[in-house]
């Protein structure tokens, strides 16, 4: 495992001669591409569904284009087909462990693992419904008895050199919609410091990149410098934020969590700060060093906060006509944990928090015909952990688009942790 790394450069080496002979056809295309007649090129760099830096600025104005804003109506609707899309997804994955892994719920013990994925449809309806609102609909469905949601109104008023917007709703984030690290991978897996749900050793169970229900506000002073606070009912005890129903709140406090975000655009490059600060409930009975947690918050009330910074530049090394451009990507994630005032600690107990820290560092090779080559290297340190704090990963891997409706991604993967493993996914992406 240790030496992994030196096989990366023959890798990038051998996908980079196997894009160049596969045939052109074109670019995926959905209801932004028909509605204003563009290929999906126009807003997706290197591929769907990474947005460039005009995509960005017109998911950042409500799915609206400049001209739209400056004539003070979005376009008219002429069919359905400007504002329904559908994107299905399937693929082929397989790991190998360097220790046999031990039976569980559902399974028996295992050194090896390969199989089809799970394949999920999404179909999406959106878009600016009048001069200030505009809708956005996401249902996913994975499974029969598996099926998310994102859905929120938002709110736009200004001109496209300086703009306020508002969205209410369950939906993503940061995670996903931002710039210089927080938009979607190029490639099929999100950089742990946003994905990982466990960046401490503590019991908390949050992901950055969780989806939640509540509201944020962003103010645009230019084009390229956005602020962005965000009020969140938080996650419940397994770590999501759209589970529940009852009332319709997605985790069991009534505490908020906050978020604070400064986004600043350097054409294709930038980069962004960021802060949560939230709260997450330990469920009462849980046996703590042979204690039960009374149903009571000074025992099962923690606190955490999340800090970080991404940052993107993306530059020519190639001729940007014949080849393209190329880019290098980093981005970094403290993590503190607050331990509740009356937690039965045990006597090995060291302070009342934990802290853990994550970063990424990637490096993607653009090519003609929405094609690239990357690679990234993921490391979390989770402090107060006699074993297996540090984690690492390399993920080498290239996408593919394929006429107008198909993106091929692969992705080989190497873990270095308790149990090490490597792999590989496959997927295929349609989306029409």
């Amino acid at each position: 495992m240790k030496n992994t790394p030196r096989l990366m450069p023959l890798g990038l080496a051998v996908i980079t001669s196997a894009l160049a002979m596969v045939p052109i056809n074109g670019w995926a295309i959905a209801n932004w591409a028909r509605k204003y007649n563009v290929d999906c090129a126009t807003c997706h760099s290197p591929a769907v569904p990474r947005l460039n830096e005009f995509g960005h600025q017109f998911r950042k104005m409500g799915y609206r284009m400049d001209t739209e804003i400056q004539a003070g109506k979005p376009e008219a609707y002429k069919e359905i087909g400007n504002f329904l899309s559908v994107r299905f997804r399937t693929g082929y994955a397989a790991e190998r462990f360097s220790d046999l892994q031990t039976a569980g719920s559902g399974f028996n013990s295992f050194r090896t693992r390969n199989g089809f994925r799970a394949p999920d449809v999404t179909v999406f309806y959106s878009g600016a419904l009048t001069k200030n609102l505009s809708l956005f609909t996401e249902i996913e469905v994975a499974d029969v008895d598996e099926t998310e949601l994102q859905v929120f109104g938002e709110w736009f008023s200004g001109n496209p050199d300086h703009y306020f917007t508002a969205r209410i709703g369950q939906m993503h984030t940061l995670s996903r919609i931002g710039w210089a690290g927080f938009d979607r991978p190029t490639g099929i897996t999100t950089p742990d410091a946003l994905a990982a749900a466990k960046l401490t050793t503590s019991p908390v169970s949050f992901s950055v990149g969780a989806d939640q229900r509540g509201v944020d506000l962003a103010y645009s002073f230019t084009p390229e410098s956005r602020a962005i606070v965000g009020v969140y009912n938080g996650v419940n005890q397994q770590g999501s934020g759209i589970a529940g129903n009852g009332a319709g709140f997605g985790d069991n406090d009534n505490a908020k969590d906050v978020l604070v975000a400064f986004e600043q655009m350097l054409g294709e490059s930038g980069f962004t700060l960021f802060g949560y600060y939230g709260t997450w409930d330990q469920a009462a009975g849980t046996v703590v060093n042979g204690v039960p947690l009374p149903d009571n918050n000074k025992f099962t009330e923690f606190n955490f906060l999340r800090a970080g910074a991404t940052a993107s530049w993306v530059f020519n090394l190639f001729d940007p006509k014949t080849v393209g451009s190329s880019e290098l990507q980093a981005g970094y994630m403290f993590a503190k944990d607050f331990y509740p005032k009356s937690y039965p600690v045990g006597p090995t107990f060291n302070g009342k928090d934990r802290n853990g820290q994550a970063f990424w560092i990637g490096v993607e090779q653009r090519l003609p015909h929405s094609s690239a080559v990357f690679y990234r290297y993921d490391h979390v340190s989770r402090s107060n952990e006699a074993s297996g704090g540090e984690r690492q990963r390399h993920a080498l891997g290239a996408v593919y688009t394929y006429e107008q409706y198909l993106r091929l991604s692969l992705e080989g993967f190497c873990y270095d942790q308790n149990s090490d493993s490597f792999g590989g996914l496959l997927q295929a992406m349609f989306n029409y």
